[in-house]
């Protein structure tokens, strides 16, 4: 899949996709990317086909085109140098409509809650499946307003190919001049410690693990420093506790193939204390 150097941001009128506004703005002129705001209209009553309703779906329109108004303003306001462009789609959801608008975008980003078709996002409905789909990174804007910290967290699973999220980590760190930590936490198998596992030694091997994982990344962003922490723990609890001093947290899905997110990552975007970059792999 081409990747055009856009950042797509959904608004919806809610504080939180404001905030999600504001953040994508300041990611636009952050990376030097023209930013597309996108409001997708959804029908106001489903009990009968849209079409047969024409007069309440007027309304919805003129609705979404002050939303759109509004937040083009705000970012011609807070970044004047960034080129908006303002999108206005048609769907029975969101998470329908908003997908073609941010096809090969390099990055789409949602409010943690919203009105219409985002409520209920943290109970895993429209910015949840968006997350666990959409090719690229999926930031999810949540936590307390932004206070740099100089700091980019990329969740890892040993098992799983890190190139996705390390790339987009690498990259987020470079455009804010932060470090990166690399945080990977496992727990032993059940009766582990009884059967007389030397966890130590695991722990030895993981941390061993991680740094050749994290050799090549080195070798190409010499300038950015990497801090490399290995925890016996929860991995969703690891990444919580990093990312309360942290600028971004990035994790992976499941792969190219999986359904939706893992447990880890919905864990995450649930809890975390900052903005959370889901990163599915791309098509090639």
């Amino acid at each position: 899949m081409s990747v055009t150097e856009t950042i797509v941001v959904g608004v919806d009128g809610s504080a939180s996709s404001e905030r999600a506004l504001r953040w994508a703005a300041a990611e636009a002129a952050r990376w030097g990317m023209p930013l597309r705001v996108v409001h997708v209209a959804v029908p106001w009553i489903r009990t009968l086909p849209s079409r047969l309703l024409p007069s309440l779906e007027r309304p919805s329109t003129g609705h979404g085109e002050r939303i759109l108004e509004r937040a083009r303003g705000l970012v011609s306001k807070q970044h004047p140098d960034v080129p908006v462009e303002a999108r206005l789609a048609h769907a029975e959801t969101v998470a329908a409509g908003l997908p073609p608008l941010a096809e090969g975008a390099y990055e789409l980003v949602l409010g943690s809650r919203g009105l219409g078709g985002f409520s209920g996002l943290l109970l895993g409905s429209t910015g949840l499946r968006l997350a666990g789909h959409v090719p690229g990174p999926v930031i999810i804007v949540r936590g307390p307003e932004e206070r740099p910290s100089g700091e980019v967290v990329a969740g890892l699973d040993l098992k799983e190919d890190p190139a996705p999220v390390l790339e987009y980590a690498f990259a987020a760190a470079s455009a804010r001049g932060a470090r990166v930590r690399a945080v990977h936490a496992w727990r032993p198998a059940p009766l582990a410690v009884e059967a007389g596992v030397d966890l130590q030694a695991v722990r030895r091997a993981h941390r061993e693990h991680l740094t050749e994982l994290l050799a090549p990344w080195r070798e190409r962003r010499p300038g950015i420093g990497v801090v490399e922490d290995d925890f016996i723990s929860h991995p969703v609890d690891a990444l919580i506790g990093a990312s309360a001093h942290a600028d971004l947290v990035v994790v992976g899905t499941r792969g190219r193939s999986g359904p939706a997110l893992g447990s880890v990552s919905h864990g995450v975007v649930h809890y975390a204390h900052c903005p959370v970059a889901v990163v599915r792999p791309r098509k090639a």
